[in-house]
């Protein structure tokens, strides 16, 4: 039967004019190139991260997939879209926890396009989606984290109370998580306004501060330390963090600042050139919590919907007092879907041409025989 189909294929092939077996052959190519050779290739340039501790603890840091939905983007092709978009995240997550072989996964917020606006039908279509294109892991801890677009709450768009609810029904939002006797991770959201207000580790049956024994992480899909409110400062004297992530703003940053000089904090571009675009990053948290400073990264978005060119995942690794982190860069998607636009526009312009030109031919020829009748 296989050979059968082959052979009447060739037959096919043969038969076509040799200018379109050459664009039959090299449409082939493209598509092996942008939808397997590239995704392998891609992977192999992220950098890998060795510890030296026994208890290092490995955290895939997930922000913004924004999984598509079915209100707002009314075009013929929306379908494709979506297929294309859940696809594209789906097989990038599958190799990121295989590459990172996390202990920890951290979603940071909007993992639905249209999550605090779908009725509860369309909310479990998404959630289901959502489930398939990001599986949970059978040893992993696995925390979600509400954003705006899940829940509300940024700019002209309110707190949607029963958004908020249904959120931390279905992904089960805790305010705080112990890793285990060295790590301790906090939900501090700044849409709600809502966090721990003290950890009873921090201190000792005396009352003596211990804080120094454990390391803390913050975690909040809104960037903590940018335009620092009462909440940020409550926060921070509280539960001391040693390093925050953070999302939202779609691209790979970092802000380090004294806590009395939070007012003039500056984020920076991290990993975001060629020279250090999959460098191992290094983190003496121990410093950082000797003298005060803060350290907030923000990690880039994982979707190439979000107008972003550079995508990917945060990879952090918690090597004692140390912190080692990374950027799991993925491809940049349009650049592919805009080849694939470019290759089929070929025939079709072509097609347009030679209509023309047959049009024009045709008009001339007529107008040439009538000005040759005799007077």
């Amino acid at each position: 039967m296989a050979k059968n189909w082959l052979a009447r294929t060739k037959k096919k092939f043969l038969r076509l004019h040799p200018a379109w077996r050459v664009y039959v052959i090299v449409l082939g190519l493209l598509v092996l190139y942008n939808e397997v050779l590239i995704y392998v290739l891609q992977k192999l340039k992220w950098s890998n991260i060795y510890c030296k501790e026994a208890g290092c603890v490995r955290i895939l840091l997930v922000a913004d997939p924004q999984i598509l939905g079915k209100t707002y983007d009314t075009h013929f092709y929306a379908g494709l879209a979506n297929y294309d978009s859940d696809r594209y995240l789906a097989w990038y997550y599958e190799q990121a926890v295989e590459h990172v072989q996390p202990d920890v996964i951290i979603f940071l917020g909007d993992l639905m396009d249209e999550g605090s606006d779908s009725t509860e039908i369309y909310f479990e279509e998404y959630y289901t989606r959502f489930g398939a294109i990001f599986p949970t892991h059978p040893t992993a801890k696995v925390i979600y984290i509400p954003g705006d677009n899940d829940i509300g709450g940024d700019g002209s768009q309110p707190l949607n109370p029963k958004a908020k609810r249904r959120f931390r029904q279905y992904f089960s939002e805790r305010p705080a998580w112990v890793i285990n006797d060295n790590l301790t991770i906090y939900n501090i959201n700044r849409i709600t306004l809502e966090m721990t207000l003290n950890d009873p580790r921090m201190v000792d049956s005396t009352g003596s501060d211990i804080s120094d024994r454990y390391l803390r992480i913050f975690v909040s899909h809104i960037p903590v330390l940018d335009v620092p409110s009462s909440f940020t400062y409550t926060a921070i004297n509280n539960l001391k963090p040693n390093v925050i992530f953070s999302a939202h703003l779609h691209v790979s940053q970092v802000a380090r600042i004294h806590r009395s000089r939070l007012k003039t904090v500056q984020y920076r571009p991290l990993s975001q050139d060629k020279r250090t675009a999959y460098k191992v990053h290094s983190f003496d948290l121990s410093y950082h919590q000797d003298t005060q400073e803060l350290l907030e990264i923000i990690v880039p978005t994982c979707s190439y919907r979000m107008s972003v060119p550079d995508i990917g995942y945060g990879y952090a690794a918690i090597d004692g007092t140390t912190l080692k982190y990374t950027v799991l860069w993925t491809t940049r998607r349009f650049y592919q879907l805009i080849s694939y636009v470019v290759i089929l526009a070929i025939p079709v312009g072509l097609g347009v041409m030679y209509a023309v030109y047959r049009f024009l031919r045709e008009h001339c020829s007529c107008r040439s025989r009538y000005e040759r009748l005799p007077k």
